[in-house]
């Protein structure tokens, strides 16, 4: 009988965290990543207590990187089995143009300039770095190329214009959609040069 208990409390426990956390990213899809999190909002929308964020939670800072850490899984999950067998450039290009539909960059990013000390800018750079490899045997990028300096690269400049590509797009006067298209030709253009040897 306390086992039947105890798996019900479990279950009881993740649906409570799963819908404060849909609620959460409910929020902040709509109100904007600077708006921050109402907790008194994030409770309604999961139909329960405020006390139960700090219970399951802790903090609204614990409740974001839950929020984030949820969201990216699900969507890194999705894009691998979507990107299995696609040739190097083309994945790398189209990991670079749909960044922008989870926000994990500007979340992340909120956290920094919170002061959080912990937030990990490239959560998967170990598998990243082993498909970078898987790449270079693969012959898509030289083997003299600096794999790390290469991820953090290609992370730098994905999380950087997913924050800024609307504002980027204004300032040019040209509208998004023609923006990515011109972005992702330079980066082809540089994706493809990988292949041979870096310049001495």
């Amino acid at each position: 009988m306390a086992t039947k208990t105890n798996t019900k409390a479990k279950q009881n426990r993740a649906d409570t965290e799963r819908r404060l956390i849909d609620s959460a990213l409910d929020l902040i899809q709509r109100n904007g990543v600077l708006a921050g999190l109402n907790l008194r909002e994030v409770a309604d929308g999961a139909g329960v207590n405020r006390g139960n964020i700090y219970h399951y939670f802790g903090s609204r800072r614990e409740l974001l990187r839950a929020a984030i850490t949820h969201r990216f899984d699900a969507v890194v999950k999705s894009l691998i089995a979507k990107r299995r067998g696609v040739p190097f450039v083309d994945r790398r290009l189209q990991t670079f143009l749909e960044t922008d539909k989870i926000q994990d960059s500007q979340l992340r990013a909120l956290l920094v300039v919170d002061g959080d000390k912990t937030v990990d800018p490239i959560p998967r750079h170990e598998a990243m770095l082993s498909a970078l490899r898987q790449d270079v045997i693969d012959g898509d990028i030289d083997r003299t190329h600096d794999l790390e300096a290469l991820n953090v690269a290609l992370v730098a400049l994905r999380r950087g214009y997913s924050i800024f590509r609307r504002p980027l797009a204004a300032r040019i006067n040209t509208n998004v959609k023609d923006l990515d298209e011109r972005v992702a030709t330079i980066l082809r253009t540089w994706l493809e040069a990988m292949a041979k040897p870096p310049a001495s």
